[in-house]
């Protein structure tokens, strides 16, 4: 069964995605599977143009009626700017009523840091201390929602590279 729990988690992760930020630092990958959840990813630093991209995402999706489960890989995301951090808490604050939870799988102790101060105020978020964790609950999360998993073979890993240097 984990095999299988995994398999849908990689596969939407391998999917291209809705939107992408890309900026010489990182990149922010962006999926909507359903109306209820948003996926993200992030790879090196999130800069505040990508902390906007995913509080757009998260805003139309609650303009369009729906409460707002996140699911956010951050487990290559090395560093943040500030402005990232605070345009994304103070849309979990601002959103509180809308947000059912968000998800993340974190590497970094500055980010990891950064999420335990925001949950001081949002209360709604869960730290996942492994990938098969968070992939079993996207996965359950997914099914709960009546996603569909898309056709092919399971990818060998939803890890990217980490961004070169220089």
């Amino acid at each position: 069964m984990m095999g299988m729990v995994e398999s849908e988690a990689t596969r939407l992760l391998h999917e291209r995605p809705l939107e992408t930020f890309w900026s010489p630092q990182g990149t922010v990958d962006i999926w909507r599977p359903t109306s209820q959840i948003i996926v993200t990813r992030v790879v090196g630093m999130l800069r505040e143009g990508g902390a906007a991209a995913i509080e757009a995402a998260v805003r139309r999706q609650i303009m369009e009626g729906y409460r707002h489960i996140g699911f956010h890989d951050w487990e290559e995301m090395t560093d943040y700017e500030p402005n990232s951090r605070t345009r994304l808490t103070a849309l979990g604050v601002t959103t509180l009523h809308t947000l059912e939870g968000a998800h993340f799988l974190l590497r970094s102790r500055v980010v990891t840091f950064g999420v335990q101060v925001a949950n001081i105020i949002v209360k709604k978020l869960t730290v996942y201390p492994t990938r098969a964790e968070f992939e079993q609950a996207l996965t359950a999360a997914l099914r709960t929602q009546g996603h569909a998993p898309s056709s092919g073979t399971k990818p060998p890993s939803l890890r990217r590279p980490p961004l070169s240097e220089g």
